[in-house]
Formats: C-alpha cells, sequence, structure tokens
C-alpha cells in the first residue's frame, strides 16, 4: 500500500531520544489511520488514571491513507490524548499543512511523551530529528513563534506550536498551525505546555502514491466538479451563513443559553463579514474548496487585526453567546485567542457563564477582580482574555474550564453550567434540535458537533443517508439510529483523515459508497462498505472502553440539567425542553443498539 510509509516516529522528551517502529501491515488494514491507530496506541501504552498532565501522557500525531496526495479535504492530522479539560478520550483535528508534512516526512504516527528539563522544539526534517532549545522561544505568541522558527530554520517548514495558553497548562489551549488552524478541543496544548514542549517543525520532500492511481483519479474529478455546486457557499463565505441560519432555526444559544436567537445577528452575519472585513480565501493544502476567510480590520479601535476567521463557532461563542454584535470585537477576541493558543468556543463559553454568574449576583465583582461583568461589553471580554492565558487574578479561574468554575463557585452556579464531560458545546441548542441532546451526551470527548453532525440533517429536514426520509428537528425518538449511523461513519471519515466538509450529511459529495471507493483506490485493496462500517464500530467500542476505563458511567451521558428545566426563549423554539423521560427512552435505545449494557458498559474486550 504505497499510500502509507509504515512507519511510526516515537519521541522521548525526557530521555531527548527517538526511534522509529514499523507499523503492521495488519494494523493499518484493521485501523486505517488517525483515530483508529489513535485510540489503540492509547489503549496500549497508556497506563490507567494517568494523569493529564503527567509525563507519561502520549500525544499521538496520526494521519490516514489520504494525506499527502493533493486530494481536496485530504489535508488533516489528528491528535490523540487523555484530555486535561475532560479526563477521558480526547482527539482534536487540524487542517492546513501540518498532516501532509507528517506524512511526506515519512510518517504515519507521531507519539511524543516524557518532558523535557527545558523548553524545547522537535525538528523533523525528512529521517532527521532534533532536539532543538526553545528558551527564546517560551513565552512568544503562536505567530510569533512561527515566525521565528521559520526564519531560523527554513520558509518552507511547517509549525505546529503552543501559546502563552499552553504554556501555563490552559485546559482548553490549543495547539496552532499556519496562524489560524488549530488542534482546537480538548487542551491538547496544555499537555503539550506540561511536556515543556514549544513546537514541533516539520519539512517533508517524500512521495506519496495510491496504488490505483485512475480510481483515484476519478474520485478526486468527481469531487471537484461537485464541489463548484455543492459546496459554492463554503467557497463564498466559509462557515459564518451558519450564524443567521441557526439565529432563524430558534436554536443558536444567545446570552449563555438563555436564548435561541440573536436580535443583531445580522451585524455579525457572513454578508456583513464579506463585506466589511474579508480580505480573500485561504486554502488547506491541496483544496481548491479554499473555504478559509481571511479577515483584517481596516478602521476604528482594532484597524489593523488580521485573522483568519472568524469560523462560524467563533462567531456564535464571542458573539451570541456573550450577546456582542460587534464584528470588529469578534475578530479581534479570535485573534487573541489565536495568538494566546485557546480554544475559541471553550473560552467563548466560560467567558459567558462568569457573564451568567455575574448578572444572576452568583459572582461579585470582589471575586472577578473588581470587573463589571455583562452581556454585550466586548471590552471586558477581551480584558479578560489574556487573564485566562496568563492565569491572572480571576483568569485563573477561568482557565479550568466551565465544569471546574461551576464546582469552585458551587450552589446555584452547578444548575447553571453548559458542558458534557467538561467540554463545553458548540453553537447548536438541543432545545432546538433534541437530537442534539443524545449527540452531545453521548459524544467520546464531550459535547460535540463534529462526531455526528445531526444538526444538519435535522435542519434541512431529511435523513442523513436516505433522502427520501423525512427528519423532524423537534423529535427524541425518530433520531437514534440515524445518531449511531453518523457516529460510525465520522468515525471512518476521521480515521480516513477527511475534512467534515467534502462529506456532508445529506449532500456528500462523499458518503459511504464514494469514502469505501476512495479507500480501495489508495490502498488497493478490495473492502465493501459493510467492512468499513465492522472497522468503524470496533473504533468506537475501543474509544468507549478507554472511557469507561478511566471512570465513565452511566451519569456522563446526559445532557446539562439546564436543558430539561429552562424553557428555551425567544425564536422558533420558543418553550422548548429537552424532555428527560424522553431522552432517557432515546438513550436506552442507543445504548442497546452498541450493545452496552444499561450503564454503558461494552462487551467488548481490548
Amino acid at each position: 500500500m504505497k499510500c502509507y510509509n509504515r512507519r511510526m516516529l516515537r519521541v522521548d522528551l525526557t530521555k531527548k531520544r527517538f526511534f522509529v517502529e514499523e507499523i503492521r501491515d495488519e494494523d493499518l488494514k484493521g485501523f486505517i489511520g488517525g483515530k483508529g491507530l489513535g485510540i489503540k496506541i492509547l489503549l496500549e501504552k497508556l497506563g490507567k488514571n494517568v494523569s493529564p498532565l503527567s509525563p507519561e501522557n502520549l500525544l499521538v500525531f496520526a494521519v490516514g491513507p489520504v494525506e499527502g496526495l493533493t486530494f481536496p479535504g485530504g489535508a488533516k492530522a489528528g491528535v490523540f490524548f487523555k484530555s486535561p479539560l475532560t479526563g477521558v478520550f480526547g482527539e482534536s483535528y487540524c487542517g492546513g499543512t501540518f498532516g501532509p508534512q507528517l506524512k511526506l516526512a515519512g510518517y504515519d504516527v507521531l507519539i511524543v511523551t516524557g518532558v523535557s528539563d527545558k523548553p524545547t522544539y522537535l525538528k523533523i526534517f525528512d529521517g532527521e530529528v532534533e532536539f532543538k532549545d526553545a528558551s527564546h522561544l517560551w513565552g512568544r505568541d503562536a505567530y510569533e513563534t512561527e515566525d521565528i522558527i521559520k526564519r531560523d530554520e527554513d520558509r518552507r517548514i511547517q509549525v505546529a506550536c503552543i501559546g502563552p495558553a499552553g504554556e501555563n497548562l490552559v485546559r482548553f489551549a490549543c495547539i496552532n498551525n499556519v496562524k489560524g488552524r488549530q488542534f482546537g478541543r480538548c487542551g491538547a496544548g496544555a499537555v503539550m505546555g506540561s511536556k515543556r514542549l514549544k513546537a514541533i517543525a516539520i519539512l517533508g520532500t517524500g512521495k506519496i502514491e495510491p496504488e490505483n492511481f485512475e480510481e483515484y483519479n476519478r474520485i478526486r474529478e468527481y469531487l471537484l466538479e461537485k464541489s463548484k455546486t455543492i459546496l459554492k457557499s463554503l467557497t463564498e463565505y466559509g462557515t459564518a451563513p451558519m450564524i443567521t441560519l441557526m439565529s432563524k432555526a430558534g436554536a443558536l444559544p444567545t446570552r449563555y443559553w438563555r436564548e435561541g436567537e440573536f436580535e443583531e445577528v445580522e451585524k455579525i452575519s457572513a454578508e456583513t463579514m464579506k463585506k466589511n472585513v474579508v480580505k480573500g480565501n485561504r486554502a488547506c493544502y491541496g483544496c481548491p474548496i479554499a473555504c478559509g476567510k481571511f479577515s483584517r480590520v481596516e478602521s476604528g479601535p482594532f484597524a489593523g487585526v488580521e485573522v483568519e476567521g472568524p469560523e462560524f463557532e467563533t462567531l456564535y461563542s464571542f458573539g451570541s453567546l456573550c450577546g456582542v454584535g460587534n464584528l470588529e470585537a469578534i475578530v479581534k477576541a479570535n485573534e487573541v485567542c489565536d495568538r494566546l493558543g485557546m480554544d475559541t468556543i471553550s473560552a467563548g463559553n466560560v467567558v459567558a457563564f462568569a457573564i451568567e454568574c455575574f448578572e444572576r449576583g452568583i459572582l461579585g465583582e470582589e471575586a472577578v477582580g473588581g470587573l463589571r461583568l455583562s452581556f454585550g461589553d466586548w471590552e471586558t471580554i477581551l480584558k479578560l482574555l489574556p487573564k485566562i492565558a496568563y492565569r491572572e487574578g480571576f483568569g485563573d479561574v477561568l482557565a479550568d474550564g466551565v465544569r471546574e468554575v461551576a464546582k469552585r463557585i458551587g450552589g446555584e452556579a452547578e444548575k447553571l453550567a453548559v458542558h458534557v464531560k467538561g467540554l463545553e458545546p458548540p453553537a447548536y441548542d438541543p432545545r432546538g434540535i433534541k437530537a442534539k441532546a443524545l449527540a452531545y451526551a453521548i459524544s467520546s470527548r464531550g459535547a460535540c458537533h463534529l462526531r455526528h453532525f445531526v444538526h444538519r440533517p435535522n435542519l434541512v429536514g431529511k435523513h442523513a443517508f436516505k433522502k427520501d426520509v423525512a427528519v423532524d428537528r423537534f423529535s427524541h425518538e425518530e433520531q437514534v439510529e440515524m445518531i449511531v449511523e453518523l457516529e460510525d461513519f465520522y468515525t471512518l471519515v476521521d480515521t480516513m483523515i477527511l475534512c467534515r466538509f467534502v462529506c456532508l450529511p445529506v449532500i456528500g459529495p462523499l458518503l459511504w459508497d464514494e469514502v469505501t471507493r476512495l479507500y480501495n483506490a489508495l490502498t488497493g485493496l478490495n473492502v465493501k462498505t459493510e467492512d468499513l462500517v465492522k472497522t468503524a464500530v470496533k473504533i468506537n467500542q475501543m474509544v468507549r472502553v478507554f472511557n469507561v476505563r478511566e471512570g465513565v458511567t452511566r451519569k456522563d451521558d446526559y445532557p446539562p440539567e439546564r436543558f430539561y428545566r429552562e424553557p428555551l426563549k425567544k425564536g422558533v423554539a420558543d418553550g422548548h425542553v429537552v424532555e428527560k423521560e424522553r431522552f432517557e427512552g432515546m438513550l436506552n435505545k442507543y445504548y442497546r443498539i452498541r450493545g452496552w449494557d444499561r450503564d454503558g458498559k461494552p462487551s467488548l474486550k481490548v
């Protein structure tokens, strides 16, 4: 299989040693790449109950069979670890250029363990590996770090690095690449910071080929042609149109999950972005879709600020969730998080949670360092972000995420906190899309939209894979089988590793059959779709085994209590709640389909 290197690079920062292992064909066939190899390695090589910020935790960077080729949506890498934010399985994915360079440097997997005695960055140039002093980089933001390494090493080298938030072990710190792409969720940046690893710089000159080039090229040409129409909006606007769509659907989390409609949404809409701040498109390696938007503020207090984005999730987290209708302020918040190295979804959620507690009288001025917090006050929000990254004052509390903040405050705060397994949710309120309640609850990494993408078939009213089957987004019971199939499909997508935007529910362009064709063209194998489904189910079961090993039980598979007792306000979902008894039925059904017992424990032996 020419699409693989069959090589795993293992790095021990404590001993400053590295060695290369061959990846067996049976493991490549059985686990494909990405998430599959990631969970296999974590189960085999990471001990039970290891502290996420200890030297023993692993950072497992992995790619799939498509990386290294110029295939649209085939430029991602995944990182797998025990999350410091949730304490369970952590996974995060990043587009840009890091994944292809890892592959072209000759590796399918990079495992980092141990802790350096001083700040270090890892330089990988094909087969050469060096441990480089990063003392001069420690304290630098992510943009500066990337620029300095490129200046000192090679302009072509690709850098994955942390900012001050990772150095200071902010539990939702991210790993940055190409000034705008992140391994964002679950706190991989904090794990990297705990190892005193400032950056990984990679340059590869190798070559990757598909086994069946003619078939591979047919699929590539099909995808390119379909993308011109199906993905046209992504090229023109990126993900930003979702902010208006979700507000019209009455399911856009607003003012920390009080409301489902944001009255200032047009001020931060895709059209407003395009008119006022977007200057051009940015693309991942080998992808013509170019869904990334390069933005620059031209005037006002933030004149000169540049950022890739804001993406929809950032427009939500620092926009509607915080009650902010100032687009330029959101661009600035995006830039601050990118430079300091923080996940924007978690950062926006924890700030909005603090505002919620302040407005309800649960927190006072003294507790928050003399600040007066209120929804819509973007100036104070921007003051809080550096405090979080540097763990200064009240920022030190917020740096541990919503779950830990709520525990420290106690009382009513714990009833208001919105998270699952410690992970703050993205921009879809389950009271307006009932399937999201189950999708968030059973997601392996915590409240996550990407493990299932079930919001999309619900919003368009069509089944993800059966176009003649209608879907009612206010229905509880009719969603479970589709959620299971979506979870299996996106497990395969994250194992390959492919971008979500070329594998969208309902429209594709790549769904089960097309992904199977692509896999066979890449590998030269002749598997059937049902074979890949079985592989995805196995990988899902292994992730659950890992989480159960780390203490997850049924009690962790529930949406926030707030969604049961507090009706959503405003918009077409006004008055809706998640009905607890009906949710219990959904969860029981999900467990039955998965073959788990009533406590959520799988029978799979690993």
